[in-house]
This record gives C-alpha cells, sequence and structure tokens, in this order.
C-alpha cells in the first residue's frame, strides 16, 4: 500500500457549509468570504466534515493528513480553529496530524497559543499570509514566531502565489525576494512555501539563490489549478525531490470542470503519470514530510 502523506489540508466544522459568506462576514473575516465564496464568479470551494475526509483519505490510500489553519484576520479565529485541530488530531491520532495557525501580530497572545499547540503535539505552524494577516516577515513579532518554530524544531508553512496569476480569489502578491531573504536571515529554520512557493523553485537554477534556500521547501497545494503537471518533472530536475512536499489543498476542488466534490484522487493519478522514478515518488508523496515532521 502506498504511503501517502499529504502536506496541505484544509477543515472547517459543516456550520459553514452552507453559508460561508454569512459565517465569514460575522466573524469579520472578509478574506475569507472572498475566496471561498467569491460573488462575481462560481466558487471551487469544496467542504467536507472529518467522516468525509477520512472517507476520501482510504478511497486514495492516503495514510496521513496535516491540518492546515486558514490565514485569518483575527486571532480568536485562529484559537478556535486551533481548538477544533486538537479534538479532530486527538478523535483520529494515526491519521491527522496539524500545524497551528496565529496571526503574527497579535504579539504574546498568539505566540502562546501557539506554544500551547505544539505542546499538545501539533506538529508546526502555518499556513500564514502576511498580505492578509497584518504583518511583514522583518517585523520582530513574526521573528519571535521564528525563533519559537526553530526552538521547537517544526516548520512554518507560508502561502505564496506565483507572481504571473491573473487576479481572482486567493491571489495576492507575495513577492518571492521576501522569501529568499527570510531563508537567509534564519538558516536553522524549515519554511515550506505552498503552492510551489509561486515558482521561487525556478530561480534555483542560479546556484547563489539555491545554496540560500537549501532550508526551503515547497508544498504541491493547488498545482492542477495553476501548472501542468511536467511541474513535477521540471522542478525535480531543477532542486531535486527531497524538498518537494505533496499537498492537494483539499477540500478546494483541483478539477472543477470533471470533478464537483473534493477527492484526492485525481491528483493523485496525474502525478503517477508525471514521469517521476519510485524513489522520487517515495519521497514527494510521503517520505520527506515524514522525516522533515519526525513522524514515525
Amino acid at each position: 500500500m502506498p504511503r501517502i502523506l499529504d502536506a496541505h489540508v484544509h477543515a472547517y466544522p459543516p456550520e459553514l457549509f452552507t453559508d460561508a459568506r454569512g459565517w465569514a462576514n460575522a466573524h469579520h473575516e472578509p478574506w475569507f468570504a472572498d475566496c471561498v465564496a467569491p460573488s462575481d464568479r462560481p466558487s471551487i470551494q469544496g467542504w467536507s466534515d472529518v467522516d468525509q475526509l477520512l472517507h476520501d483519505m482510504d478511497q486514495a490510500q492516503v495514510e496521513q493528513v496535516v491540518l492546515l489553519g486558514w490565514y485569518w484576520q483575527n486571532q480568536s479565529t485562529c484559537e478556535w480553529q486551533n481548538q477544533l485541530f486538537a479534538q479532530w488530531r486527538a478523535a483520529h491520532p494515526d491519521r491527522i496530524q496539524a500545524f497551528a495557525t496565529t496571526k503574527p501580530s497579535s504579539g504574546s497572545r498568539g505566540l502562546d497559543n501557539v506554544k500551547r499547540c505544539l505542546d499538545s503535539g501539533f506538529l508546526g505552524i502555518g499556513e500564514l499570509l502576511p498580505q492578509v494577516q497584518d504583518f511583514s516577515l522583518a517585523d520582530e513579532e513574526f521573528a519571535a514566531l521564528v525563533e519559537l518554530a526553530t526552538s521547537a524544531q517544526v516548520p512554518i508553512n507560508l502561502h505564496v502565489t506565483d507572481p504571473l496569476l491573473p487576479p481572482g480569489p486567493g491571489s495576492i502578491a507575495t513577492p518571492l525576494e521576501t522569501y529568499l531573504q527570510l531563508a537567509q536571515k534564519f538558516p536553522d529554520t524549515n519554511f515550506i512555501l505552498a503552492h510551489w512557493g509561486g515558482g521561487l523553485p525556478f530561480f534555483e537554477l542560479n546556484p547563489r539563490v539555491k545554496r540560500r534556500l537549501r532550508n526551503v521547501y515547497y508544498d504541491t497545494a493547488a498545482s492542477p489549478l495553476i501548472y501542468n503537471k511536467s511541474v513535477f518533472r521540471h522542478v525535480v530536475d531543477l532542486i531535486g525531490a527531497d524538498r518537494i512536499l505533496f499537498g492537494t489543498d483539499y477540500p478546494l476542488r483541483l478539477y472543477p470542470r470533471q470533478s464537483p466534490a473534493p477527492d484526492f484522487s485525481r491528483f493523485i493519478a496525474d502525478i503517477d503519470s508525471a514521469g517521476l522514478t519510485a524513489p522520487e515518488w517515495d519521497a514527494i508523496m510521503g517520505g520527506n514530510l515524514r522525516r522533515l515532521l519526525k513522524i514515525p
């Protein structure tokens, strides 16, 4: 049986499913509303409770997933989601792992909440997005969060957008040079840059850039919505397979024209046909994440 681990999954309680925009407006989370329930176009957001998540994992032979927090605009919402993740982890410890989300500009309150999550068994921090959460990667408060991650030996996941993506829900400028500076400033911290790092691995053709990004991993979340499946072969040829992490962005509907419901299987089938060797496939689809997060 394949030992597949998904590094990038989101999960929400059923109360959001029927009126996500109403829920988001009531909780003062406008960015979430615009992403999952845009008012000017059909949404590609799917919904799944924990039972459906586990069912879909079984269908695709996914062994474990990592729940990532949304990049909420309020610290109280971050704490609400962390609490839910703790409950779901406790109920399914052999299938579900979690990262703690926070709003770094919330200062000690957010830092303390993350520390409690890590002490309870969470395996990382994120997903974070400075441009939405009102902080900068150069802020002292973010540096304190990085220091906590370094001390706990856990990675931080950051949302990154390809600068050439057309405007749309979830698309916001995230200058790639800031992540290069971040990796160099904190060389002892592991960072996961979501969504293929917004194309940053292509710049690793420059050996000086490659050296500065040794502590950076790239997840493949939402890949079918952004790149052709040949991206797997191209990036492996550029940087090797050891810093690429399989991630789906489930329950996002990655093939909205073909699949009305979220699933893992179609994306995995695409990767199976992307020209990877067996060792490369094993590393990307679970081995790298298992090593990074120290999952037995």
